[in-house]
């Protein structure tokens, strides 16, 4: 694990790809892994973009690495695909879209999958973030799964939110209404050349009229991400945001936060970690699932009695 660190100090590509493997699969070291990179975190703009499966995503995240690289900034990219609900794998179909970004030593690309996770994002996601941070990115884009209304956890992580829409999906008030509109920062209206982009325009400022009271108003632009057109208005917007997180206060308001956040989600992991690999295969606790099954006792009267001896254990411990 040492050398693994060292390397990634480093900037060994393979060293951050094989760190990112172990914490996404729940390694042991998972927890020494994230104190030993988290002091080198903290300096990268964390740009997260969201909307409905067909919205041209992942073109969009497209012109968006290349134009990030065009100012020598370098980005990571997690593209987070769907799952299988019976194998638990995914397509990863980014890595065909992007593969010209496999040629470039700036960029950073890897597909995650959701492996069940609900809100649009991986598991991991947040400890890999930090990886990529570490690692020295200056720019990390994370692209969720077509989202639905409340499948908005890229809240927690990003910096600016990015959410697309397109012409024909239907009801447009439907499609972004409620929690996936609150947490716009930007808002894009993709494939613009499509009839019906002006209704959707219209349909999205009229929707902002429902959010509460912010300091800031996300703007609407237009793209063809498709032809490179609208990009640089894209750019530039992000920028305004991102000047606005500065000058407000809003960043640091939000660095506290995913501090505790991550806090929170580390003691969370520890306690799952005990119970699964320990607390679970103590004699009494089998026992107790024993008479679940055996003996119909009622499941919430043993879980009681699971938490009660977990806690006697613990204060016992003390």
């Amino acid at each position: 694990m040492e050398k693994l660190i060292e390397g990634f100090i480093q900037k060994d590509r393979m060293a951050l790809s094989k760190l990112i493997t172990l914490v996404e699969n729940d390694s042991p070291e998972s927890l020494d892994i994230m104190k030993a990179i988290y002091p080198l975190t903290g300096k990268a703009y964390v740009l997260g973009v969201t909307g409905p499966p067909g919205a041209g995503k992942s073109t969009l995240v497209d012109k968006l690495i290349r134009n990030f690289r065009s100012k020598a900034d370098g980005v990571g990219v997690l593209c987070i695909d769907p799952s299988s609900i019976f194998g638990g794998g995914a397509f990863l179909g980014d890595r065909v879209r992007m593969e010209w970004a496999y040629q470039d030593d700036g960029v950073y690309l890897r597909s995650l999958a959701t492996r069940g996770a609900l809100g649009g994002l991986a598991p991991r996601v947040s400890e890999i973030i930090k990886l990529m941070d570490a690692f020295g990115k200056e720019v990390i884009i994370v692209e969720t799964v077509g989202v639905g209304q409340m499948e908005a956890d890229i809240l927690r992580y990003a910096d600016t939110k990015i959410v697309v829409s397109v012409p024909g999906l239907g009801d447009q008030m439907q499609a972004l209404k409620a929690g996936i509109l609150e947490i716009a920062d930007v808002l894009v209206v993709n494939k613009a050349d499509l009839p019906g982009a002006r209704d959707v325009v219209d349909d999205l400022q009229m929707m902002l009229y429902l959010r509460k009271d912010s300091d800031w108003t996300p703007e609407i632009i237009l793209t063809e991400a498709l032809h490179d057109r609208g990009i640089s208005d894209l750019d530039a917007a992000l920028e305004r945001h991102r000047t606005f997180l500065g000058q407000s206060g809003l960043k640091e308001r939000q660095t506290r936060l995913q501090r505790e956040h991550a806090c929170y989600r580390a003691v969370e992991e520890g306690l799952k970690n005990y119970l699964r690999e320990s607390f679970l295969e103590a004699e009494e606790v089998k026992d107790i699932f024993r008479r679940v099954q055996e003996e119909g006792l009622n499941p919430y009267q043993a879980a009681a009695e699971i938490l009660q001896l977990l806690f006697s254990k613990t204060c016992r411990g003390r």
